[in-house]
């Protein structure tokens, strides 16, 4: 009885292991981001914490230049939106009107210095419009069948 008292600890300490190991992989793995309105009223952590934020990026609002490769331009919720500024060579699907998570610290000047932009594509499907799908040959001199 005494020695499966042990047992039954011991195992109970391996699976509190195991456990917390998993909890905190799974921690790790999860791409979690704010919004530009919760942002905006996390005041307290300027400049010192680093925030994931997603929203799309303001239409007319992207200035570039393209010499020093910086970017800036502003990103909304559809609530609030933040200025962003960006100095590197962002993704190819980066562009005004679309998704787009930034990496980076909220300054106390109330801009958002990004280290990593990521561009979130369209999750809609549409088919090709009629008259833009062309016949491509798999053999030159041969139409695809």
């Amino acid at each position: 009885m005494h020695r499966s008292r042990r047992f039954i600890i011991g195992g109970v300490i391996i699976l509190a292991a195991l456990g917390y190991l998993i909890y905190g992989g799974m921690k790790q793995a999860i791409v979690y981001f704010v919004t530009p309105t919760e942002l905006k009223a996390e005041n307290s952590a300027r400049g010192e914490k680093f925030f994931r934020v997603g929203g799309m990026v303001l239409a007319g609002s992207l200035e570039k230049d393209l010499q020093t490769r910086t970017f800036r331009f502003r990103l909304t919720d559809g609530v609030e939106s933040i200025p962003v500024y960006y100095q590197g060579v962002p993704p190819d699907l980066f562009r005004e009107g679309t998704g787009a998570v930034v990496e980076g610290r909220f300054g106390g000047d109330g801009v958002f210095r990004a280290t990593t932009i990521m561009a979130k594509h369209s999750e809609e499907y549409a088919p090709p419009k009629e008259g833009h799908a062309k016949s491509r040959s798999l053999v030159p001199g041969q139409e695809k069948r």
